[in-house]
């Protein structure tokens, strides 16, 4: 009877906890920061700082202040991910010569062996952080990739029409988000 009823509780709380990971994940931890740049909002960007993956120490995004920050948030054993990091690479490739521009790409839950083979793979040359998931919560992503536009004073530019992109990139895509957040009033 007492083994019944802690099987009972045990149950309860994995159910109780499950039903707060699905709540946390379709409210994006309380993030309004996608849907409001979907809706054509410009939004600050959440702060951050993470360890790179592609070298040693940390990234931040107020050491980007000044330059319009293209952030794509991917994971390394994600098929449409898989699809868009030579398109997000070519981008960088056109983009990084003007001394405007810098790609970050924001690798989630991933292992470092995997991401590192991900990023020698593709020939990744912009830099990489690595976000646990808190990031993931802060900017309201819920898939991936995705990417967003912030302009050179830290706000987040919705890409006219639309928001951030959510899938695959297109180099038309990247090259209006940039030139849309280079051009931002508040930039």
């Amino acid at each position: 009877m007492i083994r019944r009823v802690g099987q009972i509780a045990a149950v309860s709380v994995v159910g109780a906890l499950l039903a707060l990971l699905i709540w946390q994940v379709a409210h994006g931890n309380g993030s309004q920061v996608a849907s409001e740049v979907d809706n054509g909002n410009v939004v600050q960007a959440p702060l951050w700082t993470r360890n790179r993956v592609d070298t040693t120490g940390t990234m931040s995004l107020a050491s980007l202040r000044g330059k319009v920050v293209v952030l794509n948030f991917w994971q390394s054993y994600c098929p449409p991910c898989t699809q868009e990091a030579p398109v997000i690479q070519a981008g960088w490739e056109r983009w990084k010569g003007s001394g405007k521009v810098v790609f970050v790409g924001v690798d989630v839950q991933d292992l470092h062996g995997p991401a590192m083979k991900f990023i020698n793979r593709f020939h990744i040359t912009y830099p990489i952080v690595a976000d646990s998931g808190s990031l993931v919560g802060h900017y309201g992503v819920t898939g991936y990739p995705e990417t967003f536009f912030v302009d050179a004073k830290g706000y987040i530019v919705p890409l006219v029409p639309g928001g951030h992109i959510i899938g695959e990139a297109t180099a038309k895509m990247l090259d209006d988000g940039i030139k849309q957040a280079l051009k931002n009033p508040s930039a």
